[in-house]
């Protein structure tokens, strides 16, 4: 919901001083992250450390349903018998499979995908900021607008819909009460341009949320 990250290397550590195991669900992740896309345990360098990775392949893999769990082979061999998600689920239509290892191939294949969504994720940030919004601190696509007020989150959001720019609300329950936020995810496939202009509905403030943060 924030963008932000776990601190795996201070999991780890504690990991390895207690004799733990570490279990990441890198769905947020998983596509983008880290020098390889690997993820947040990529990024942050702790593949080798963590025990069990959990991931989806409906977000950045481009499927429609379906995820994934790998870790040690001793521990994929026993929730092979002992998953019930995994035993008593339905095997996965082979088109999304194939998709999701077409997907993985070209994140082995296609760096400068990532590259230029990291660059729209740093613009888009740059320039919410700019015009003084409080945008939680970070390099994740996924960007969260704080507005607070329920309400002028949701007619913020509206207003901003009706004006060409796809965003979404989220509220109470949804996330603590007050802390209400839109939420903005960045995609590779736009342009320095096109990514300049979705600020640009936030920027004229609409009236009927009356949102003006200095």
């Amino acid at each position: 919901m924030l963008g932000d990250e776990a601190d795996l290397v201070g999991i780890c550590d504690l990991a390895d001083k207690y004799d733990a195991m570490v279990m990441v669900d890198d769905s947020h992740a998983t596509g983008f992250l880290g020098p390889t896309g690997r993820g947040s345990v990529d990024k942050q360098g702790v593949i080798d450390r963590v025990d069990v990775i959990t991931s989806t392949m409906g977000k950045a893999l481009g499927g429609a349903s379906g995820g994934f769990t790998t870790g040690h082979k001793e521990i994929i061999d026993i929730l092979r018998q002992r998953s019930r998600p995994y035993l008593f689920s339905n095997t996965l239509a082979p088109p999304i499979v194939v998709g999701a290892l077409t997907a993985l191939d070209i994140l082995q294949t296609r760096p400068e995908l990532r590259e230029r969504l990291h660059a729209n994720t740093a613009h888009f940030r740059s320039k919410m900021n700019e015009l003084g919004f409080n945008i939680v601190p970070g390099d994740h696509p996924i960007v969260p607008i704080m507005i607070g007020d329920e309400k002028k989150n949701v007619a913020l959001a509206q207003a901003v819909n009706a004006r060409g720019v796809f965003v979404v609300a989220f509220s109470f329950p949804v996330v603590p009460r007050g802390e209400a936020r839109i939420r903005e995810s960045r995609c590779r496939r736009r342009t320095r341009e096109s990514s300049s202009t979705a600020p640009s509905p936030c920027s004229r403030r609409p009236d009927a949320s009356r949102v003006v943060i200095s």
